[in-house]
């Protein structure tokens, strides 16, 4: 019992942690979590279509690695400093309202609440190797080379944008029930009678 409510404890530290760190972002936060769900028709093409654009700048720009990183990092760091800035100047504390508040502890309950299960499945992962070590080298092993033969059959870039593109679609796809949908159509597709077994 006192276990359960010192993680509570924790959580909700890291709550208020997670506020303040974005804190100059929260009006940035909401706008981008109803674009994130698919609060409208077109957000799901304005997050492919964005991603095509600035990964077609890569595309084009063709620069090494470490000049990419350079770059994104620039342009991460531009962002960081002047969206804060911005959502000052266009919005006044007075325009912030409780509403948005619990929108915004909400938001950063959620963020929090994924890195706990993030840093739980990675710790679980690698208790098999103390637990289960075959299963954890076979998981291990068959998951790298699987990656090392994608990587080099197909262009990095383009590889990064799925990915990235995925990642970014994801929430919106959990929102808004597609998942479920196709799962429930496949389940009562007709099964094919060489399949079953007698």
């Amino acid at each position: 019992m006192g276990e359960k409510s010192s993680t509570v404890q924790d959580q909700e530290q890291q709550v208020r942690k997670v506020k303040r760190t974005l804190e100059g972002w929260r009006v940035a936060l909401l706008s981008l979590k109803s674009v994130i769900l698919w609060e409208q028709q077109w957000h799901p093409c304005a997050i492919v279509g964005s991603m095509t654009i600035m990964y077609l700048l890569i595309w084009l720009l063709d620069l090494n690695t470490l000049a990419s990183i350079a770059i994104v990092g620039l342009i991460l760091n531009f962002v960081d400093f002047m969206v804060p800035v911005i959502c000052n100047q266009l919005y006044g504390s007075s325009s912030w309202t409780g509403q948005h508040e619990k929108t915004f502890e909400e938001i950063c309950r959620n963020i929090v609440i994924s890195y706990n299960k993030l840093v739980i499945y990675i710790h679980s992962f690698y208790s098999l190797r103390d637990t289960s070590p075959f299963m954890y080298y076979t998981i291990s092993i068959s998951t790298l080379c699987t990656v090392a033969w994608i990587s080099s059959s197909i262009n990095n870039i383009f590889l990064l944008y799925l990915l990235s593109t995925v990642v970014l679609l994801w929430p919106g796809i959990q929102h808004s029930g597609i998942l479920n949908s196709f799962f429930s159509v496949v389940n009562m597709a007709p099964k094919i009678p060489f399949l079953k077994s007698e």
